[in-house]
């Protein structure tokens, strides 16, 4: 059950990202609902075919030049290795295989490019189906529990799905930031294909920490065939644009998303990719938004009575500062029967 169940969670992700477009318009026009969504789903799609537009022949020139540039089987990997100081060393050290074994898992994951295909068109319809009635799928989940908690599991529902509105936006931000950072940073240093690089780059960051390390891959293994020299530059870029965005934009970006403790992320994304594969390491960023939030609201708030702050809660002023607020008003003075 782990495929249909993260394909539904994949689904929840695509009807936050189309609910972030149309809340806007339905709040700020006379438009319904209904239509907000639709003009959120035909803006993306406008989006996306102008970039192909703009860049789509650039693009697939430079990935097909990418690709054909890149090592295409074990032995011309190893062969390459082997070419480097201390290579011969290394690939012994490849006694098991390891090498061959990636390279080899390649083919097997093109053979599934149909079913992944067909698992988006399912992922993207059923996400504008939950963003046209969210409210409806919703409260069919809240039903099922007793009617003294529903009222709990509806504010649960609510503010995760606010924390995945805010975690989204700003990870489409930081996405575009290290795509664009990484182009340039490749091109001024003479690599080829920035543009493709610079692309892998900026999907791969959607995956926390794991995405860094396999987005510099290519640009490595493209930089060593033109040497060291060339390589060590190419590793200084990406060093230099994991370092601006991990240390300046990230940070900014989620002071006003959700800011997830490093060290949770990281063993999240082992566990998620030990129980659901590649697809839970994909997902494994926003799943542990929704877990945090969760426990942080049902269980340190609701169950042991903490006094905590939720991600993606409505601000609401504290008690006390209302009646403080209410208190320092001027009062009329009261009249005598005589006035």
């Amino acid at each position: 059950m782990s495929g249909p169940l993260l394909l539904a969670f994949g689904a929840v992700i695509v009807a936050v990202l189309l609910r972030t477009i149309a809340d806007p318009i339905a709040e700020r026009t006379p438009v319904p609902d209904g239509a907000a969504v639709v003009i959120a789903a035909l803006t993306v799609v406008a989006l996306l075919s102008a970039a192909v537009w703009l860049f789509g022949s650039v693009i697939a020139s430079q990935t097909r030049e990418l690709v054909s540039s890149l090592p295409s089987s074990a032995a011309e990997l190893q062969s390459m290795v082997a070419s480097w100081p201390f290579g011969e060393q290394i690939t012994r050290l490849d006694g098991s295989g390891l090498v061959g074994g990636i390279v080899g898992r390649v083919g097997g994951y093109a053979l599934t490019t149909l079913g992944v295909i067909t698992s988006l068109v399912l992922l993207v319809v059923a996400g504008v189906f939950l963003a046209a009635s969210p409210r409806t799928y919703r409260d069919g989940v809240v039903v099922l529990f007793p009617p003294a908690r529903r009222t709990t599991v509806r504010e649960a529902a609510d503010t995760t799905g606010r924390a995945l509105k805010a975690w989204l936006t700003g990870q489409l931000v930081d996405m575009v930031v290290v795509g664009v950072l990484t182009g340039v940073g490749v091109a001024l240093i003479g690599l080829p294909s920035p543009l493709a690089l610079g692309l892998i780059a900026g999907l791969l960051a959607f995956v926390a920490i794991v995405g860094a390390i396999a987005g510099a891959i290519p640009g490595l293994l493209l930089a060593a065939q033109g040497g060291w020299e060339l390589m060590g530059w190419t590793l200084l870029v990406y060093v230099i644009v994991q370092q601006v965005e991990g240390n300046l934009i990230y940070p900014f970006i989620q002071k006003r998303a959700v800011e997830l403790p490093p060290v949770l992320t990281m063993f999240g994304i082992l566990a998620f990719g030990a129980l659901f594969g590649f697809a839970g390491v994909l997902v494994a960023a926003p799943l542990l938004v929704v877990l945090f939030v969760n426990v942080r609201l049902l269980y340190l708030r609701k169950t042991l009575g903490e006094d905590i702050s939720v991600p993606g809660e409505v601000a609401t002023p504290p008690v006390r500062a209302v009646r403080a607020a209410s208190s320092s008003r001027p009062r009329r003075p009261r009249r005598s029967p005589e006035e």
